[in-house]
């Protein structure tokens, strides 16, 4: 539905844009993560004068994306709405060319800025980036130890190396545990005396 806003008076327009920059504001962060939102949604920002907008559906998405990233810690798992934005083949190919050359232009000198940065913070980009690592990293723990109690359950389902080895283990001989206590009281003895 986005694809088709009406744009036949100039009210229309201004009452349902949103700049990019009273996104950034109203989320406390950068163009780098805005932007990093708006291609997770599919979304591509209306032109007006040079600047880039969003009309209300689309905060919506954006919204709605915010609330699930500060429950989550992540874009993953929001569901993509269909893609929204202007869609170029609608435009003469004349318009389509301008629309490209000044997105390329205004886009890229300000996409990774220095003082652009300052503005977001930090600290809440790089807990979100800890918060992912963390759940990857939990995640892999958690399939390994789920795997692991599937294979000691069902040895049978081992590699036949794996196998062999497991009864290769089972045939060492046998240990006096007195004797095996024996030896290492003595090594640890022999620690105590050197030092």
């Amino acid at each position: 539905m986005a694809d088709n806003q009406p744009d036949t008076t100039q009210n229309d327009v201004e009452n349902s844009k949103i700049s990019i920059l009273e996104l950034q504001e109203k989320y406390g962060i950068g163009r780098d993560p805005l932007y990093a939102r708006m291609r997770y949604l599919q979304i591509k920002t209306w032109k007006l004068s040079g600047k880039a907008y969003l009309y209300a559906d689309q905060v919506a998405h954006m919204d709605a994306l915010h609330d699930h990233i500060k429950s989550t810690g992540r874009m993953e798992g929001y569901p993509v709405p269909p893609a929204s934005g202007p869609i170029e083949d609608e435009q003469p190919a004349t318009t389509t060319t301008l629309a490209v050359a000044e997105t390329q232009q205004v886009t890229a000198p300000n996409y990774t800025p220095k003082q652009k940065r300052s503005q977001s913070s930090p600290q809440d980009d790089v807990a979100a980036i800890v918060n992912s690592a963390q759940n990857k990293a939990a995640g892999t723990l958690i399939a390994e130890n789920v795997l692991a109690q599937h294979f000691i359950q069902n040895p049978d389902l081992l590699p036949d190396e794996l196998k062999t080895k497991i009864k290769e283990s089972a045939q060492m001989p046998g240990i006096d545990p007195f004797a095996y206590a024996d030896s290492l009281i003595n090594i640890a003895m022999g620690f105590i005396t050197a030092a």
